[in-house]
């Protein structure tokens, strides 16, 4: 097919952006970061993020939902999936006053399905492969204090910089498969799994000395760091079934509609990652152009093998869905949803010790809407309106109050699919808007952010013998 080159340059083209994008330097300065694995990056497609990420039963023919591998059973054309967001950030000090802000252009994964069985077969199935970001480590934070002499009565002041970087990467496979009702297609049961790679690395850091107008300016100041590299593999299990409630056929247009009721649920199991973790205590002093020259090495240990683990985590929900039919297409008029999900963080061990994180829940709420899904005239008329809220527990609990989250959101997709028996090529461009906060006034650190995800949805049948030149 005339589109197959195009398109393959275009996800190459995507998989090189992505992989710089991982590995590049971030400027977002988030102290939250500094505990368990980093913010945990939303793992969502765009489309389920525009409805407060609901996505344990949602399936559709071109969104890639890889929360729950079983919808993959639903792809009936090759379809890839890019995305990157826009992520603001306001953060909040009580004690002290103080506040900072940043804005970032993030990745946030590239996805391509196939399907393995043709569109009309009753069991259909699907292959998924990924690659994206699970989590983000990037803080500075500066902080200044005083210490006491009581043998001498006086005090002066000291220097204390937090900084950190790295992150948890990840790429994988996913296969699932669906088996429908002969009389009733809508009814149906589905399976499906996720495994994969990943790895990462976890590098800390803790800077004192003295300031220039110090008693003790001459005194050299310490470094003390500490980066861990980390890799393993993960599993995700899900599985879904779907029934008809209800079928309605319209006399004038004989379109007929049916009212299905989807529940799913999956779940990502224990995992052991290996580590390998150096450490370095040394004192040091600033040159003038700001740069560290390391006086000597108080203590240096390399190569120390350990194991982090990460618990159980799990995610369910349902949603009610109307379909409309119209000859051989079949598209959603709407569709609510609700999504509970709930992950062991008490159980986080990092090299046997456990850390300031705590067990995190989220409930999601959403719905999806299309005015006219068969109209070919207005691009606003066949495309998919979203809005949903979310609110839960963060796993993070730097302070030991828990973090409390929440975010409304919305979200649009743009259809391009025009509905034609000689064109097989739907094209969707996906957006999603969040605003949201993290924390309450029991913390002393509060999060607002806003985050803006522009993503493409791009879906044909490739691989075909040309009929025609």
């Amino acid at each position: 097919m005339h589109l197959v080159k195009p398109m393959a340059k275009y996800f190459s083209i995507c998989v090189v952006l992505l992989c710089v994008s991982l590995v590049s330097y971030s400027q977002e300065n988030s102290p939250f970061s500094r505990y368990g694995l980093g913010d945990i990056y939303p793992q969502q497609n765009i489309t389920s993020r525009g409805m407060g990420g609901v996505s344990a039963a949602y399936t559709s023919t071109q969104a890639i939902n890889t929360i729950n591998p079983a919808s993959y059973g639903s792809i009936h054309l090759v379809t890839y999936d890019f995305s990157l967001s826009i992520d603001s950030r306001s953060l909040s000090s009580a004690n002290p006053v103080d506040k900072y802000k940043s804005t970032n252009l993030l990745p946030s994964y590239l996805q391509l399905g196939v399907p393995l069985t043709k569109s009309k077969n009753i069991n259909t199935a699907g292959l998924v492969f990924g690659i994206r970001p699970a989590t983000r480590i990037n803080y500075s934070v500066a902080q200044g204090s005083h210490i006491s002499y009581d043998s001498l009565g006086t005090t002066d002041s000291l220097n204390q910089l937090y900084g950190g970087n790295g992150g948890m990467n990840q790429v994988f496979f996913g296969l699932g498969k669906i088996w429908k009702n002969k009389a009733k297609p809508a009814n149906s049961v589905s399976v499906g799994f996720n495994f994969g790679y990943e790895w990462g690395s976890k590098f800390i850091s803790t800077k004192i000395n003295f300031p220039s107008d110090s008693s003790y300016e001459n005194w050299y100041g310490s470094n003390s760091t500490d980066t861990t590299h980390f890799w393993g593999v993960f599993l995700t299990p899900g599985m879904m079934a779907s029934f008809t409630l209800k079928e309605i056929t319209d006399p004038v247009s004989k379109i007929k509609n049916s009212y299905v009721l989807a529940v799913g649920a999956s779940g990502t199991l224990e995992q052991d990652l290996k580590a390998s973790r150096d450490h370095t205590s040394e004192t040091f002093f600033y040159n003038s152009d700001g740069s560290i020259l390391r006086i000597d090495s108080v203590y240096k240990v390399s190569g120390v093998q350990g194991k982090i683990n990460i618990p159980l985590g799990f995610n369910g929900g349902f949603m009610l869905n109307k379909m409309s039919t119209n000859g051989p297409y079949q598209v959603k008029k709407w569709g609510i949803g609700v999504d509970y999900s709930f992950m062991q963080w008490s159980k986080y061990l990092f090299y046997g010790s456990p850390d300031q994180v705590n067990d995190s829940w989220m409930i999601r709420v959403g719905a999806e809407f299309s005015p006219t899904p068969f109209g070919n005239k207005s691009v606003f008329g066949n495309g998919l309106y979203r809005v949903g809220y979310y609110r839960g527990k963060d796993y993070i609990n730097a302070d030991g109050n828990g973090y409390n989250v929440q975010a409304i959101t919305l979200g649009y997709s743009f259809n391009l699919k025009r509905y034609h028996s000689y064109d097989n090529q739907f094209t969707m461009i996906n957006t999603a808007i969040e605003f949201g906060k993290r924390g309450s006034n029991v913390n002393n650190i509060t999060e607002n952010f806003f985050k803006f995800s522009l993503g493409l949805s791009l879906s044909d049948i490739w691989f075909i013998k040309r009929k025609y030149d």
